[in-house]
């Protein structure tokens, strides 16, 4: 009877700390959209409308759940005042989650993730840029494309750093 009840409490032990494990896994999956305090919109034809309204370009930001450097980018870039504060005033944010919309995120060039692009209202590419940057690099590059799109031009740049980047399942 002894050996049954040490048994009992045994397996039941074995059980919480499984389940608990269950929980604590399910709980630490990252999901930015759910952490972030920009209003991002989905892409489409309701949101370009809305870019050519306020006279914004769209800036897109694609991305994965289990890509740590996205993760980076999120918490240490996008989300920091500045960054956020830019976003919101001179771009309509869209952000597609590439395990989602896999082929909207490939039609738009997306290789690794993140990768990271500023549209014209119009749909004209005027940035696309794949991998970490701080917030400081983020914001100096945005503004200078922001600043050339105001003039007329279409600066069409693009780049990134491969090693700070995740690459996506083909």
């Amino acid at each position: 009877m002894k050996i049954c009840i040490v048994s009992c409490r045994v397996i039941l032990v074995v059980m919480s700390v499984f389940l608990i494990g269950l929980q604590v896994a399910n709980t630490s999956e990252w999901r930015y959209l759910e952490h972030s305090q920009i209003e991002w919109r989905e892409y489409n034809a309701a949101t370009f409308f809305e870019a050519r309204k306020a006279d914004k370009p769209l800036y897109v930001f694609i991305y994965a759940n289990w890509c740590r450097w996205c993760k980076k980018f999120e918490t240490e870039t996008l989300e920091t005042e500045t960054i956020r504060s830019l976003l919101i005033r001179e771009t309509i944010p869209v952000a597609i989650d590439y395990d989602k919309e896999t082929g909207l995120a490939r039609k738009l060039g997306a290789k690794l993730v993140p990768t990271n692009i500023l549209l014209s209202p119009d749909g004209k590419k005027l940035l696309r840029f794949y991998g970490f940057l701080n917030a400081n690099d983020f914001s100096e590059v945005l503004q200078s494309v922001l600043l050339a799109w105001r003039k007329g031009e279409l600066p069409e740049e693009e780049f990134g750093d491969k090693s700070t980047c995740c690459p996506v399942p083909r």
